[in-house]
């Protein structure tokens, strides 16, 4: 395992037994440590990413699979939904559907908000829409217009990250590489495709270019070989991702879902972020990806150097999905304001670590799990409302704020 970066991200096996997690860390020390826990606060119909627009602390906007858009305010549900895509949205598979929802700073004042959706014929689908003016829970009518759309690579249509965020006027978008299994053409290594990347753009329209968005001067593959739209690429499916501070530094974490094998969470400052190669497919974890039958013309040439490696990976044995990598702001939430929280799909275990550089570090159980069925959890993600308030929601419907035990 050589390489430039290998120096810095070699792995150690965790202290803690029966849970395979490898990650460059001390092991915690032993005594008593605070837990976490929950409260039920909503149901919603299979909930894919949730917060507060700025200036609206006290709603939060709910996206569920299917295309809506619900407003959950002082713990009720408002009558009618912000917005429904349901004909628009495909959500048959499990990874479609509406799956990003992201409000720009300057929402109280445009009523701008963009989405992210799986359209009917499995193209990724970003598309601005506007509240009407001073009222965020009215749509304004008229006002959708499609940013970018990414053609889908097979039939399956998974692989769709989904995933939406600002920092600063900025939007950043999670694209899967698009196929399963295995990435057979490559995408995520292909800086001419903007599948298994995360994108970086400028959501307003540039009547100059005539395009429906800009592209930030700052892009890394400005001005070089790829496409001007990519921030990050080498991704599988990075179905989370958030920005935080840490010590004073910008810090970027990505949660990535593994193939056959790993999962992984990668934490590093963000000016490393910019342009990085994160290894898919030629990685799984820490270890090079045996694509086999899924290759029929061979294994492409395993690049080992220039690479960002994970700070946190675990196998299959301990889960299927890797969701997470937030950041814990919340004043109530004490000792465990700083650490970053994440989880796992199938087995809806929670756990919480510090992101201290150069490594993560002191990585430990939340001390709850949310509630399953089947022995199966169906965690869907972590988001926080305009209060730094926490919450963990879930595949079947379940909304719950993280609360100290």
């Amino acid at each position: 395992m050589s390489g430039a970066r290998r120096r810095r991200w070699a792995p150690a096996v965790a202290c803690m037994a029966g849970l395979a997690i490898l990650f460059a860390a001390a092991c915690p020390s032993a005594g008593a440590a605070p837990k976490l826990g929950y409260v039920k606060v909503a149901s919603a119909r299979q909930p894919t990413s949730l917060g507060s627009p700025p200036g609206y602390p006290r709603m939060l906007f709910v996206a569920e699979r299917a295309g809506k858009i619900r407003i959950l305010r002082r713990g009720r549900w408002l009558k009618n939904p912000l917005l429904s895509l349901n004909r628009k949205v495909s959500s048959r598979n499990i990874e479609r559907g509406l799956l990003g929802l992201a409000f720009p700073p300057d929402f109280r004042k445009t009523g701008r908000f963009y989405v992210d959706y799986t359209a009917r014929n499995g193209n990724s689908v970003v598309a601005e829409y506007r509240t009407g003016r001073g009222d965020p829970t009215r749509l304004r009518p008229g006002s959708g217009r499609v940013i970018l759309e990414i053609p889908r690579v097979n039939g399956n249509g998974n692989h769709n990250g989904g995933h939406l965020a600002f920092r600063g006027n900025l939007l950043y978008i999670a694209v899967g590489d698009g196929f399963d299994p295995g990435d057979a053409p490559d995408n995520a290594q292909n800086l001419e495709s903007l599948r298994g990347k995360i994108l970086r753009i400028d959501p307003r329209p540039d009547p100059g270019a005539g395009t429906a968005y800009r592209i930030p001067p700052g892009n890394p593959f400005v001005g070089r070989p790829g496409r001007d739209e990519i921030f990050a690429y080498g991704l599988r499916n990075p179905f989370t991702f958030s920005f935080f501070d840490s010590g004073g530094q910008a810090m970027m974490s990505i949660a990535d879902v593994g193939q056959l094998r790993y999962e992984e969470l990668n934490v590093l400052p963000f000016t490393e972020a910019r342009g990085a190669n994160f290894g898919w497919k030629g990685f799984e974890g820490f270890e090079p990806f045996n694509c086999g039958e899924l290759c029929p013309n061979g294994a492409d040439p395993l690049v080992t150097t220039g690479l960002e490696w994970p700070q946190l990976v675990y196998s299959h044995e301990d889960g299927c999905a890797i969701i997470g990598g937030l950041p814990i702001n919340d004043p109530k939430l004490g000792a465990f304001r700083g650490r970053v929280i994440y989880g796992d799909f199938c087995t809806g275990r929670v756990r919480t670590a510090a992101p201290r550089l150069p490594t993560i570090v002191d990585d430990r159980p939340a001390g709850f799990s949310l509630p399953s069925r089947h022995g199966v959890a169906l965690l869907n993600g972590f988001g926080t409302d305009g209060l730094k308030r926490l919450y963990a929601f879930s595949h079947y419907g379940g909304i719950y704020r993280i609360i100290r035990r």
